[in-house]
């Protein structure tokens, strides 16, 4: 992926999202995430949020699967309300799981 393109994706997010009661917010994103991996659970997030004004059913499965991909990708994105910022971390899976969620999408 660009950096140009990664670049848009975050700018994206943050005016997407980091409004309202979020407005002061920053986003932080760990070191060990790769930047690709970032800009994809960034989008998938923005994307997931706009399918919420969707029908129900519709925003469930974007939800679903938006959850299954960062699981995939050992990517999480937490929210600390007391110090105002969003991480985007690695998330460690056990083998099991990771096992389990491929056989779930890919049967």
């Amino acid at each position: 992926m660009k950096k140009e393109n990664i670049d848009k994706i975050i700018n994206a997010w943050k005016t997407h999202l980091l409004t309202g009661d979020l407005e002061d917010y920053q986003l932080e994103i760990d070191e060990v995430v790769p930047i690709e991996f970032a800009a994809l659970a960034l989008h998938l997030d923005s994307r997931t949020v706009k399918a919420s004004s969707k029908e129900e059913e519709y925003y469930e499965g974007y939800r679903d699967a938006a959850v299954e991909i960062l699981n995939l990708l050992h990517v999480e994105i937490v929210q600390d309300d007391q110090l105002k910022v969003i991480s985007l971390i690695h998330k460690e899976i056990d083998e099991d799981k990771q096992e389990e969620l491929k056989q779930h999408i890919w049967g």
